[in-house]
């Protein structure tokens, strides 16, 4: 009779702690705009998973196969995903009855009116508990743990899209660097031919001091702005090779310059579905949810559980007969226990659980609002820096030709030397602001397609 009473209380307890699961989580809702501010092009597509294959640069193909396997920031996601799975099983452990086994042996002795005793008993036995939680305190744990497993594995998506990212950008950076120095270079020597050209002009008498020293410290500037471009380059290289998770030593690329790039299309997705396919908003929505269930665990916390132990075992003098059916024993309780006074812990727990859940709610629409924010920044700046490289190339073109004429009529003697140099600094910086510009509007391209998601689907990559 008693132990059908105690099956009862159990089973009555098991299904109370299952069933009572406290209000679900409401997904927040958010103001969605119905299109991006500026522009319309490419709605409604998304990115290519590999994106970066649109530019058809075989080499940053192999620098993104290097990166996904290399790069340390994406190792150290992995792990960090292997070490919320592993406290998802230690906080779901709760969850299950505990069982633990012993065994013993005493001997002892004493004296006797008949002479010495000494006496032996052996008991090997085990124990078994459980403890229901009436309004389900570890279940909701349990539960915040693997919703945390699945925030983690967006956290390593948002990083695998972060590099990829970084890698494109900062190649195409390399190429823009040593663009720019094929420029410096050019340029440099042309002043240097220039410069000795007036230098004999001067022998014969046909031109000034005032030219000549014109002009060499027109060459000098433009070879004192070499060694900075070639030193971003090799910083620039340096940051690739830290993204591949390699040593800087011995790193090197073979492309020269942006030429022969495919640029990719423009496109702007869908504001609505913007929500799924961003890995950010996605881990952000998921520590939400598990700092809901985190806020009813600490609740549920404030009131009584029970506790349901059985011990069983054996006790005999003769170590052949303690599986003897006269030898074996047990016992069965259960206990209801229920917090009266902790000096304001559990309410201070519930709380500081309640604050955490408001800050992530604010967490999650921040995220949200950046996902907005990112892609139509991103759009304008493809935009204007598209129009920025038209303005540029008709610069660079201008330049050139003012350039050939001033060194013709400087020739003819008809212009004085003074409009000779402002059109050959003139060159020189249209030259480097159109590669600039060039530069601009692919990083544009790159950052929108990182602002979309980067052609991720929701569902996080198998490790």
């Amino acid at each position: 009779m008693r132990r059908r009473s105690l099956f009862s209380l159990a089973l009555m307890t098991a299904v109370a702690g299952c069933a009572w699961l406290g209000p679900e989580y409401k997904p927040q809702q958010v103001d969605t705009p119905e299109r991006w501010q500026w522009s319309n092009a490419g709605v409604g597509v998304w990115p290519d998973p590999a994106w970066w294959r649109v530019f058809t640069s075989p080499e940053l193909d192999r620098l993104m196969d290097e990166a996904a396997a290399g790069n340390r920031d994406l190792k150290a996601a992995v792990a960090r995903i292997a070490q919320a799975e592993a406290q998802a099983k230690v906080t779901g452990a709760a969850l299950w009855p505990t069982l633990s086994a012993d065994a013993s042996a005493t001997r002892s002795s004493q004296n006797s009116g008949r002479g010495r005793v000494v006496s032996k008993s052996y008991g090997p036995g085990a124990t078994a508990a459980y403890q229901v939680n009436l309004f389900g305190a570890d279940y909701h744990s349990a539960r915040a743990a693997i919703i945390r497993i699945e925030a983690s594995r967006y956290d390593r998506e948002t990083v695998a899209l972060t590099v990829g990212s970084s890698v494109a950008q900062t190649y195409f950076q390399i190429m823009a660097l040593r663009e720019r120095v094929r420029i410096a270079n050019s340029s440099l020597g042309t002043a240097a031919r220039l410069l000795q050209l007036l230098e004999e002009q001067r022998r014969i008498g046909t031109t000034s001091d005032l030219e000549v020293a014109q002009q060499r410290a027109s060459v000098a500037t433009q070879r004192a702005a070499i060694p900075a471009l070639v030193q971003a380059e090799h910083e620039a290289l340096a940051a690739l090779a830290l993204l591949l998770g390699r040593n800087p030593q011995g790193f090197a690329l073979q492309a020269r310059n942006l030429e022969g790039l495919t640029l990719p299309p423009v496109i702007g997705g869908m504001p609505s579905e913007l929500l799924q396919r961003r890995p950010d908003i996605r881990s952000a929505e998921a520590n939400l949810r598990a700092a809901n269930l985190d806020v009813q665990a600490a609740r549920a916390a404030r009131f009584p559980n029970i506790s349901l132990t059985a011990d069983g075992g054996a006790s005999s003098q003769a170590l052949g007969a303690v599986f003897s059916p006269s030898s074996l024993l047990y016992t069965l309780a259960a206990s209801l226990t229920a917090p009266i006074f902790q000096g304001g812990r559990l309410k201070g727990q519930e709380k500081l659980s309640r604050a955490r859940y408001e800050e992530l709610i604010e967490t999650y629409r921040t995220a949200i609002l950046d996902g907005f924010r990112d892609v139509d920044n991103a759009l304008s700046a493809v935009d204007q820096f598209r129009q920025q490289y038209r303005f540029n190339f008709d610069a660079r073109t201008q330049a050139r030709e003012a350039y050939r004429l001033a060194e013709l009529r400087y020739r003819a003697g008809t212009i004085d030397f003074l409009t000779v140099l402002d059109t050959q600094r003139a060159v020189l910086q249209a030259e480097d602001a159109l590669v600039q510009s060039q530069l601009a509007h692919i990083n544009a391209l790159v950052a929108l397609y990182q602002a979309l998601g980067g052609g991720w689907r929701g569902a996080p990559a198998a490790r």
